[in-house]
């Protein structure tokens, strides 16, 4: 499925790695910033949970509202798998710890899609050179050898090398005063 997109299984798993791992430390740090407690065991759960959604999902570019659906949907999933090893002693009431799992997605939603933005802009980019650098390497190897004499058409002249202008003064602005 990535390869239709153009993106190699290699580079999914980066992407999908990289997003999953930020949804994952947002969740941790507002569920530790609630007063949750910390367990591997829950963390590494919570990864995996986001992990396999997101490899499925980075086979192309998404937008900002794709990505922002995903990213609140993560932190609801990531949430209770949280909670479920490790329980809140001073836990927050529930509707105020959605809507901070809710803010906080939003905010990792802006961060991905910036860097999403400007990963597939650098991508386009590094094509269009190896683009560039391959017609220029196939147009060199095309040249016939030796050396390219051109003609200068009969009708012209060749202007001396002081009748070139060398300096141009422009002065633009309003009209002094009378």
């Amino acid at each position: 499925m990535g390869e239709a997109y153009g993106l190699l299984p290699p580079l999914r798993i980066v992407r999908a790695g990289a997003s999953a791992g930020a949804a994952t430390a947002l969740g941790l740090a507002g569920h530790l910033a609630a007063g949750g407690a910390f367990t591997l065991t829950g963390t590494l759960l919570a990864f995996a949970a986001v992990l396999a959604p997101s490899w499925l999902l980075a086979g192309r570019e998404r937008g900002w509202t794709f990505i922002a659906t995903v990213q609140v949907v993560a932190q609801q999933v990531i949430h209770p798998l949280l909670t479920g090893v490790a329980p809140e002693p001073a836990a927050l009431p529930h509707d105020v710890m959605f809507f901070l799992h809710v803010l906080g997605a939003l905010a990792m939603a802006a961060w991905l899609r910036l860097g999403e933005r400007r990963a597939w802009a650098a991508a386009r980019r590094l094509a269009a050179r190896i683009l560039h650098w391959a017609i220029r390497f196939l147009a060199g190897a095309a040249r016939p050898a030796g050396p390219v004499v051109r003609a200068r058409p009969s009708g012209a002249v060749a202007l001396p090398a002081a009748a070139l202008l060398r300096h141009a003064v422009v002065r633009r602005g309003p009209p002094l005063p009378a």
